[in-house]
């Protein structure tokens, strides 16, 4: 838990890594600790004066407070001051040694927190001044309405709420036409209705962060109406649970992917600006379809804070004691978490393997069907019968003339085709046209031949028969 002083508003503030507001079965060890805290009231050339207030003059005195300094307002208007230099202890209120109603009215202490963090100069004079609607608010005006509200809780100073503003001692121009009218504004505002009070609490801050994307959750439309691109990648729901309303948040990449590539979403598809705390309570990540396979890292924060009030005792004197200053310590706690989302780029799908066919329970292996050729016809056998002498009867007349004769194996019928064609064959009668036209071809001129040869055997039977009628 982290602690900063924000000592009766002051203009610098102290930060302290002790762990001073511990809880209430550690409060010995507590107390322990901030006694340790030491303070010293600072030089007289720092104080801050206020406008005179009902014959009073107050003061923002400056403590030094383990090296730093800060302002801090009184909480006694009966007590004497302590002087520059005098040593002080630090701590928390419970230790109050004076007897006013700080030191007996719970409600008083909490009016009293409220009026530190709502008033100069923990609120700058212009934000005081918006707040009570003043006009061209100074320093002592701001100091004098202050101090004064302090009082009016702790002591029941100007009990009736009607304040007489004169200049700060020594220093006539302080006082302006508008002066008086400026400090009892703010006077009324710090002791006015919305003055709840201030309350010390112990905090506990926690944050996580869970990814719903496995969940049936459907993307709001305002989300998917972001996708550039169809095969635009949108990760989550992440959904954000944290103790605080604001929550910061801090995205890495893969180092492969640039940041600017990555968008957060809200519910209603805006851009989440990750440089400021955001609250929402569920988010979607966007990355383009281009981006390669990767991750991001989300990180998240939530920060709890809160007010525990400090006193600044001066030591005391043999004979007496001085003035306490009051203080207001602002309180942090954080938690952290983390998460990791990925996705995957899409790659070329792989071809479907599919289950070869089963035959009587077995499994057949799937192959290249064979292919038988049809046998291919045998080439012509050519028979030529030994040429017959040419001889003369006294009867006949006979030429005997060698024939050439072309004798082709039959083609198996369609019955032996038939037994051996099997599953898995190609027919016969689908060989290529081409190779029938061919074999046509050649049986078409082997006929040719023989119908020559034997008109040429013709020819020479009648020249011969015509030489012997001559003869």
């Amino acid at each position: 838990m982290k602690h900063t002083f924000l000592a009766s508003l002051a203009t610098v503030t102290l930060s302290m890594s002790a762990p001073l507001g511990a809880a209430p079965a550690q409060a010995s060890q507590s107390d322990e600790v901030e006694h340790e805290i030491h303070a010293v009231m600072g030089p007289e050339q720092e104080y801050q004066r206020g406008l005179t207030v009902n014959d009073v003059a107050p003061t923002l005195r400056s403590v030094t407070v383990d090296g730093e300094s800060i302002l801090a307002y009184c909480i006694e208007y009966w007590v004497r001051a302590a002087s520059p230099d005098h040593q002080a202890a630090v701590t928390g209120w419970d230790g109050f040694t004076g007897d006013n109603h700080f030191k007996t009215n719970p409600q008083v202490r909490e009016a009293v927190a409220w009026i530190l963090h709502n008033s100069y100069p923990a609120l700058s004079l212009g934000e005081l001044e918006e707040r009570t609607s003043s006009s061209a608010l100074t320093e002592p005006e701001a100091i004098a309405a202050t101090q004064a509200a302090i009082w009016f809780y702790t002591d029941d100073f100007v009990s009736d709420g009607d304040l007489t503003v004169e200049p700060t001692p020594g220093n006539a121009a302080s006082l302006r036409d508008t002066s008086d009218e400026n400090v009892q504004k703010i006077f009324d505002y710090l002791t006015g209705e919305d003055n709840t009070g201030l309350t010390e609490q112990e905090l506990q801050a926690s944050v996580t962060l869970t990814d719903a994307s496995t969940a049936d959750v459907n993307a709001p439309e305002a989300v998917l109406e972001s996708k550039t691109a169809e095969a635009d990648h949108i990760l989550g729901p992440v959904i954000i649970n944290s103790s605080s309303e604001h929550v910061n948040l801090h995205l890495e990449t893969t180092a492969d992917i640039s940041p600017d590539d990555v968008t957060l979403l809200d519910p209603q598809g805006q851009r989440i600006d990750v440089t400021t705390p955001v609250a929402v309570e569920e988010l979607w990540v966007h990355v383009p379809a281009d981006a390669t396979s990767g991750s991001v890292q989300l990180a998240a924060e939530s920060t709890e804070y809160g007010y525990t009030g400090r006193l600044i005792i001066p030591e005391p004197a043999p004979d007496r004691r001085f003035q306490t200053i009051v203080v207001v310590d602002q309180t942090s706690d954080s938690a952290t978490t983390d998460l990791a989302l990925h996705w995957e780029q899409p790659g070329i799908p792989e071809p479907p393997i599919t289950t070869p066919p089963t035959e009587n329970g077995v499994e057949q292996t799937p192959q290249v069907d064979d292919v038988i050729a049809e046998p291919s016809a045998p080439a012509a056998q050519t028979v030529t019968n030994a040429p017959v002498q040419e001889h003369h009867d006294s009867q006949s007349n006979t030429l005997n003339v060698a024939v050439e004769k072309t004798t082709q194996t039959p083609a198996p019928s369609q019955a032996a085709r038939d037994a051996i064609e099997t599953e898995g064959t190609v027919r016969v009668d689908e060989a290529p046209a081409e190779e029938l036209a061919e074999t046509g071809a050649h049986q078409t001129r082997n006929v040719l031949v023989a119908l020559g040869t034997i008109a040429v055997g013709g020819i020479l039977t009648l020249v011969n028969r015509l030489r012997r009628r001559r003869a």
